[in-house]
C-alpha cells in the first residue's frame, strides 16, 4: 500500500501549493484592466475622447502587521499607473477594515497620479464596523433552525420528515446564497476617515450629487453616490434630488444590492465593489460567498444590465482574510463613452 502514502503526501503538497499561492501570490497580483461602457442617452454630454474613471475599491487596509503587504500592493499600483491621464479617480468603499490602515489608505491614494477633474468616495460596511467571521456559520445556523421551524408549523409530517432529511443540504445552500453574518466587535471611527480623506482632496458623495461640467471638452452629466446599504444611512432619493429628468448619472454604491430600489432606472451606470469577485472561487461550488443578497451569482464581479441601468462591480484590491483564489484583485480604467 505503498501508493496510498504516496498519494496522501502528493495531495499534501498540492494542498500546501494551492494554499501558499492563495495567500502569498494572487493577493498581491493586482491588475489594472480596462472597461469601456457606452450611454447611449448621454450623447453630446461626454467628451468626445470619453470620460475616464480609476475605480479602486475594498482596500481593506488594516496597518499593523499587514503593512508590509499593504505597501507591496501600493507599490503594484504605483508601477501599474505610472503616467496614467484620467478624468475621475473614485474609491467605492471599504477603505480599511480597522482604524489602523487608515495612513495606508493616503499612502495609496498619493501612490496614483492625480485626476484632471476631482477625486470622490463613498463608504463600504467595514469603514463602519468590523465582525468576528470565524463566528458566521454558527450564527447562520441558528438564523437557518429558526427559520426552520417556523416554516415547519405550516408543514405536514410527511413534510417535515422530508425536510429533516435534507436539513444540512439546504442549509449548505442557505450559506451559499446568504451574506455571512460575522458578530459586531467594535466600530471604526468614520469621522476620523472623512476627515482624512477631504483633507487629502477627496470629497465623500454621501447621499449627494454633484454636477460636473467643462464645456470646453462638452462634458455635463451628474455623479451621485450613496451611503453604505449595511452599516451607513443609505438615502438614495436624498442623492438624485434635483438632477433633472433625463440628464445622464453615475452613481456610487459600495454594495451593488442598492439596485433593488426603485429609483435605479433614473440612473445610467453604477459603480460597485463589495463582492470581492467572489474572492475564493472553488471548482463546481463557485464563488465561496458573494456577501450580496439581491445581485445574482453570474454578476459577482464585472459588467451587467439591470433593466435600463448598467452596473459593474469591481473585484477590488484588498480583503479581510488575506486570500484569493481564481478572483484576483483588480484596479480599473473605465472609458464611458456615448
Amino acid at each position: 500500500m505503498w501508493w496510498a502514502g504516496s498519494a496522501l503526501v502528493a495531495g499534501g503538497i498540492a494542498a500546501l501549493g494551492v494554499f501558499n499561492y492563495a495567500h502569498q501570490v494572487e493577493p498581491l497580483d493586482i491588475r489594472l484592466e480596462r472597461l469601456a461602457v457606452r450611454l447611449p442617452e448621454a450623447a453630446d454630454r461626454l467628451p468626445a475622447g470619453g470620460l475616464h474613471i480609476l475605480q479602486l475599491s475594498d482596500s481593506h487596509f488594516h496597518g499593523g502587521k499587514r503593512t508590509h503587504r499593504e505597501l507591496a500592493k501600493i507599490a503594484r499600483i504605483r508601477a501599474l499607473t505610472a503616467g496614467l491621464e484620467y478624468d475621475l479617480l473614485i474609491h467605492t468603499g471599504d477603505f480599511i477594515h480597522f482604524d489602523g490602515g487608515l495612513e495606508n489608505v493616503l499612502r495609496l491614494l498619493d501612490a496614483v497620479p492625480r485626476p484632471r477633474l476631482g477625486s470622490f468616495g463613498v463608504f463600504g460596511n467595514h469603514d463602519y464596523t468590523h465582525y468576528a467571521m470565524e463566528e458566521a456559520l454558527p450564527r447562520m445556523w441558528r438564523t437557518f433552525r429558526t427559520q426552520e421551524r417556523q416554516r415547519n408549523q405550516a408543514r405536514s409530517l410527511p413534510i417535515r420528515l422530508g425536510a429533516a432529511a435534507t436539513r444540512w443540504l439546504r442549509y449548505v445552500g442557505y450559506v451559499r446564497n446568504t451574506p455571512l453574518d460575522g458578530r459586531r466587535t467594535g466600530s471604526n471611527d468614520a469621522d476620523r476617515l472623512t476627515a482624512a480623506l477631504t483633507q487629502w482632496g477627496m470629497t465623500i458623495l454621501h447621499n449627494r450629487h454633484l454636477h460636473l461640467t467643462e464645456p470646453a471638452r462638452g462634458l455635463d452629466i451628474y455623479l451621485a453616490g450613496v451611503d453604505d446599504v449595511l452599516e451607513g444611512r443609505p438615502r438614495l432619493g436624498a442623492s438624485l434630488q434635483e438632477i433633472p429628468a433625463g440628464a445622464p448619472l453615475i452613481l456610487l454604491s459600495h454594495n451593488p444590492d442598492i439596485i433593488v430600489s426603485p429609483q435605479l432606472s433614473r440612473i445610467d451606470l453604477v459603480l460597485s465593489g463589495h463582492t470581492h469577485g467572489g474572492q475564493i472561487k472553488v471548482p463546481l461550488w463557485g464563488p465561496a460567498h458573494t456577501q450580496v443578497e439581491h445581485v445574482p451569482r453570474k454578476h459577482v464581479s464585472g459588467l451587467f444590465q439591470q433593466g435600463r441601468t448598467q452596473v459593474y462591480i469591481t473585484r477590488g484590491l484588498g480583503e479581510g482574510i488575506p486570500l484569493r483564489f481564481r478572483a484576483g484583485p483588480q484596479i480599473t480604467l473605465i472609458e464611458v463613452m456615448s
